[in-house]
């Protein structure tokens, strides 16, 4: 039994317990209720630790074969505590980061003897002068840092005392100026601009999020990483890329040119294999692209978002739409008289002759101009004539993955500006504006039995969710396939028919010229012209459509002279680089007719 003295201690000990129980029960009411409940609440708001965004690494951009064509690496700034400085590290940081870096010193040190406390600025980034006019501050690789890091850890060189190395992440572009114009670029505060680093930007870039650095180990351990962005494996094959990019530079220089246009696409599939643009654009150094104005900016990318007319390759358009419509056959004849009226206007061909009579193959081999108008106004007309210019998608964008895309201009019967006389010069590629990509998104239903298919440029996207690969895309079917297989028959015939212009031994290649005016403000340049051949091979199973545009050549203003050569060289390369045999190969491998079968 316990006694007395037991039980005594016991019944203290529980009313201790009690009085402590109720003094904390009212110390939580005071706290949730009392006058000072707001201060307590305010306190459960304050972070336990410090709060940064984070973003993550940026996507990586691939060509078809896994070869790098965008990265991130770690760069430096090259800032400066201001009040760290001292009379010997101002002349000594100038002439180590002059000889390093080819700077001039004097500017440097004028940065370094700037009075910056009296602005309120402690810490300062050094700057360079860029040849377009303003300033861009400086980064060095790792290389660079490293030197410079011996010098500010050796006791014994030159006195660097309030410089300091910044990291940062920036993109790099192992391949220079090579694919430029498709890639874009980003700048320094991670931003895509134009070509695919635009298009892309949000998906490249991933997911920026807040995170509150935790004080205690544990949870910082436990912190989550931003969602990363996606890597992209473009269609670009770097070998046929370097080939369009030499082929382009060499007719450039050889005519004396402004600029001009590569592109190499499957037409079965839209994948486009290189996309060459002259001048190049180095998006390592994309300084002056930023700094120009935004009527200019359009020349990034002028596959996409350049205007031209197309002159006589859009003829293939316009006998497209007359043989689908069935108002010509291949071996009609037309009186060319070398003019032609249409809404009051006379049209003539390119030589102001008259070349006779002529079959539409005689029509598209001579590139008549007279034959064209009088097909489109009087055979196909002119409501049924702008249905299948909608159809091919002319003045409409494409959708390729490609920032900066413009729709061009094609005046209709619905334009207020339009007369009966431009369905006459339309339908030999003038008065009417296009891009490229257009032009070429458009003749791939010619080459592939009469489907259109959409160009594009990802050929995989790779994320934490998988690997997904775009489907081809069918933008319409303008055509019947007996059309397509027609006209591309007429192609080739008028194509062989002018000797070795843009043809290879052993293959069979359709095809078309093209030389257009440029337009200005007063009317047609008489001497500048726009020289381009677009075509397609080989005729039975095609793998590549290829467009050439060569702009203002000095040398020569025709397509069959300037823009054909390069077409032939391609095609050339290209038979080789995706492994084609030639056609005796595939009449070989076709299977033996038996008698009686």
């Amino acid at each position: 039994m316990i006694d007395r003295s037991a039980r005594t201690r016991i019944f203290s000990l529980s009313i201790v317990m009690s009085l402590m129980v109720a003094v904390l029960v009212a110390q939580l009411v005071r706290v949730q209720f009392g006058p000072y409940a707001p201060v307590f609440a305010a306190r459960e708001t304050i972070p336990l630790g410090r709060v940064e965004k984070i973003a993550p690494p940026r996507g990586l951009i691939y060509d078809r074969d896994g070869q790098p064509l965008a990265i991130n690496a770690t760069m430096y700034y090259l800032e400066i505590e201001v009040r760290q400085l001292t009379e010997t590290s101002k002349p000594s940081i100038a002439l180590v980061v002059s000889k390093l870096l080819g700077i001039e010193q004097q500017d440097l040190e004028e940065q370094l003897t700037t009075d910056w406390e009296s602005r309120g600025q402690l810490r300062i980034r050094l700057t360079r002068p860029i040849e377009e006019g303003g300033r861009w501050p400086i980064l060095v690789d790792q290389t660079a840092a490293d030197i410079l890091t011996t010098f500010l850890n050796d006791q014994d060189a030159p006195d660097l005392s309030g410089l300091a190395l910044e990291p940062t992440i920036e993109r790099v572009y192992p391949a220079g100026s090579m694919a430029g114009h498709v890639l874009g670029f980003v700048n320094q505060e991670g931003k895509g601009y134009f070509g695919v680093e635009g298009y892309y930007d949000e998906w490249l870039a991933g997911k920026e999020i807040t995170v509150e650095h935790a004080l205690i180990p544990l949870e910082a351990s436990m912190e989550p990483d931003p969602p990363a962005g996606v890597n992209l494996v473009l269609t670009i094959d770097l070998d046929i890329q370097l080939a369009a990019e030499q082929a382009l530079e060499r007719e450039i220089k050889a005519s004396r040119a402004e600029s001009g246009q590569v592109i190499v696409m499957d037409p079965r599939t839209g994948e486009i294999l290189a996309m060459a643009s002259w001048p190049l654009l180095d998006p390592n150094n994309y300084e002056s692209w930023l700094l120009q104005d935004e009527e200019e900016k359009s020349v990034i990318n002028p596959a996409a978002s350049g205007l031209f007319e197309p002159g006589s390759t859009f003829k293939i358009l316009t006998m497209a739409a007359a043989l689908n419509e069935g108002v010509v056959e291949p071996e009609d004849t037309y009186l060319d008289t070398g003019e032609i009226e249409v809404g009051g206007v006379v049209i003539r061909n390119w030589n102001s002759e008259a070349w006779g009579p002529q079959t539409m193959i005689g029509c598209m081999q001579h590139s008549l101009n007279v034959c064209l108008a009088y097909v489109a106004a009087e055979r196909v007309g002119t409501a049924s004539f702008y249905s299948y210019l909608d159809d091919f998608g002319i003045g409409r964008l494409t959708g390729i993955d490609l920032e900066g895309e413009v729709t061009g201009q094609l005046r209709t019967q619905r334009h207020p500006e339009w007369t009966e006389v431009d369905v006459g010069t339309n339908s030999f590629g003038q008065g009417v504006s296009i891009t490229p990509i257009q032009l070429m998104a458009a003749v791939s239903a010619v080459a592939n039995d009469g489907v259109m298919v959409q160009p594009h440029l990802v050929r995989q996207i790779a994320s934490s969710q998988g690997l997904y690969s775009p489907k081809t895309t069918v933008l319409g079917r303008p055509i019947d396939p007996e059309t397509a297989e027609i006209l591309e028959v007429m192609l080739v015939e008028a194509l062989q028919s002018e000797g070795r212009l843009g043809q290879i031994e052993g293959y069979n290649l359709a095809g078309k010229t093209g030389t257009a005016q440029i337009p200005t403000d007063f009317g047609y340049d008489e001497n500048l012209t726009v020289a381009s051949f677009i075509g397609w091979g080989p005729v039975e199973n095609p793998e590549f459509l290829i467009f050439v545009r060569i702009d203002k050549p000095l040398t020569s203003p025709w397509g069959s002279m300037i823009a054909a050569p390069v077409f032939q060289e391609m095609a050339q390369r290209l038979v080789v680089l995706l492994d084609i045999p030639p056609e005796f190969v595939y009449e070989e491998e076709e299977p033996a007719v038996q008698d009686g079968t």
